[in-house]
């Protein structure tokens, strides 16, 4: 199998570099020529938490192609499985032009964003294509062009969008087979839209105030302000939800909870893109339900408050 992966930041050159080392022929798309050179000179090294010997790719072994070349080059040779692992500010910006050129191609296509809209969005833009989208907890951290962090196992979860029935799909048993022998712990699902819409609320919930505060996750449990916080979000989006007609478990503010403690320690990935000066998934995480709310409706107070404070840090350069 030969899988193409757009994005090379922490979950993609983790996902790029498990796969490589059981044999998977991987062709990675970076957004600079500086990060293809520096992975083919100097290789990858995938690194864990909890003190395991790292992986170490040679750089003999990677195919690092800048993206700015994939317009020309996919077309001609393209793989079995093109994966999205960019954040939803790129896919929105650069994606539609990229992507546009395959728009009548028979493609199979894994989307593992954050938040909601991106696959109406590559719906739209890639109508004969396979969309598949993932929903994982995989930890992953980059520490450099060339450095991961495994930072956690997780389970990651994979549906066919639009309906159909995943889990007796050979194209996606194929891809689950082959991410489970790279290491992955992998479900196929009919209910992917749920796994979503359940992630959508979990980081809507934990992330901004993460990035507010500047805290790991668990230090969202340290005081009753905070977790009033947190539970404050829960409840408008859980009403949001109620008034779409959107089902949830009524476990899921004692999931978020459990969240927090199991990954105590880790940075949630909005705070990364805070400290880093880099522009956030807000909008289309808590921008989501602020504009499901309207919708249908009904008011998302809390939610707008915390957007307009993450998007307050965020300086573009003039």
């Amino acid at each position: 199998m030969k899988i193409d992966i757009i994005g090379a930041g922490s979950l993609g050159l983790l996902l790029a570099g498990k796969l490589i080392c059981s044999g998977t022929s991987i062709r990675l798309w970076c957004r600079s020529d500086e990060q293809c050179a520096a992975l083919s000179e100097t290789g990858l090294t995938i690194s864990h938490i909890d003190g395991r010997q790292p992986i170490i790719i040679p750089g003999s072994e990677i195919e690092a192609v800048p993206i700015r070349e994939f317009s020309q080059r996919y077309p001609e040779t393209p793989g079995d499985w093109l994966v999205l692992t960019v954040k939803q500010g790129v896919l929105h910006r650069i994606l539609p032009e990229l992507l546009g050129p395959l728009r009548e191609t028979n493609l199979n296509l894994l989307c593992l964003q954050n938040g909601w809209g991106h696959m109406e969005l590559l719906q739209k833009l890639l109508p004969a294509a396979s969309l598949y989208a993932a929903v994982t907890t995989e930890g992953a951290k980059r520490e450099s062009p060339v450095r991961v962090v495994h930072a956690g196992g997780g389970q990651t979860s994979i549906g066919l969008w639009g309906g159909g029935e995943t889990v007796r799909n050979n194209v996606a048993v194929r891809l689950a087979d082959t991410l489970i022998s790279a290491g992955f712990s992998v479900l196929l699902s009919n209910e992917v839209n749920t796994m979503i819409f359940r992630k959508l609320v979990i980081n809507a919930v934990i992330n901004p105030l993460t990035a507010i505060w500047r805290i790991p996750n668990g230090e969202l449990l340290c005081t009753d302000l905070r977790v009033r916080m947190m539970r404050e979000l829960y409840e408008e989006a859980a009403a949001v939800y109620d008034a779409c007609g959107i089902s949830h478990e009524d476990s899921l503010w004692d999931d978020i909870l459990e969240v927090c403690r199991a990954t105590s320690g880790n940075h949630s990935s909005m705070l990364a893109d805070v400290l880093s000066s880099r522009e956030t998934e807000i909008r289309w995480i808590n921008g989501s339900l602020v504009a499901m709310a309207e919708r249908a409706g009904v008011d998302a107070a809390a939610h707008r408050w915390v957007i307009r404070m993450v998007e307050g840090m965020f300086v573009k350069e003039r």
